[in-house]
């Protein structure tokens, strides 16, 4: 990929200049497109309502459909977010990992993140790109597949680009780990609701998040 804005990354030792370059993209309005455990993702400021409408522009997602973030741990989290019980057994389990936990969201998530919801999905990536990212920011950023909306989920940088050949000025930068595994999108866990609910299926089962709560399934 010769384009100027991708830049490389060793996902064992990420390049620590790389990742000041994506927080000071993410700090300006800006838009970046990093790696996950799961997919490729776009990320965005989850607390600048104008670079979160850019994100919805450029992806063409439709206004009503809520937005998951990032954060580096459960202590950040709890800034954004209301902690509960079944959060903190499900985040000691399997956290770092591809595992969405959606609660009570704070007034300090503005409305357009959540298309007017009272919660919000959180995740802790086992990525180190990502956690880097987080852990510099201190802030949550957005994390929706880096795809158009509706289209194939990526897990290179080069589909990536070829769902956005036409929006690529939009994209400030592009930080590249190479190909991902093929794995589903994280599950989805509703924690705001007893017991849990799962909203969407991924690497962690049902049966195995109801395990670590002690509910029967």
């Amino acid at each position: 990929m010769k384009l100027k804005r991708v830049f490389y990354l060793n996902p064992e030792q990420p390049d620590s200049s790389i990742i000041d370059m994506a927080v000071s993209a993410l700090n300006n309005q800006k838009i970046i497109v990093y790696p996950t455990d799961t997919t490729y993702a776009i990320a965005v400021s989850a607390i600048d309502p104008i670079a979160i409408q850019k994100l919805f522009d450029l992806k063409a997602r439709a206004m009503d459909k809520p937005l998951h973030v990032v954060v580096d741990s459960l202590e950040t989290a709890s800034q954004f977010v209301v902690l509960n019980r079944d959060a903190e057994i499900l985040a000691e389990k399997f956290l770092p990992g591809p595992l969405t936990l959606v609660l009570p969201k704070k007034d300090t998530i503005p409305d357009i993140l959540v298309a007017g919801r009272k919660t919000l999905g959180i995740r802790i990536p086992d990525n180190k790109i990502c956690q880097m990212l987080a852990q510099r920011l201190g802030i949550p950023f957005t994390t929706t597949s880096a795809n158009i909306s509706g289209g194939e989920n990526p897990y290179t940088i080069t589909q990536v680009i070829q769902q956005f050949t036409d929006q690529m000025e939009q994209i400030d930068l592009f930080l590249d780990q190479g190909a991902l595994p093929k794995t589903f999108p994280s599950t989805l866990v509703d924690l705001t609701v007893s017991p849990p609910n799962i909203l969407r299926g991924g690497p962690i089962s049902k049966s195995e998040l109801y395990l670590a709560l002690g509910v029967r399934s």
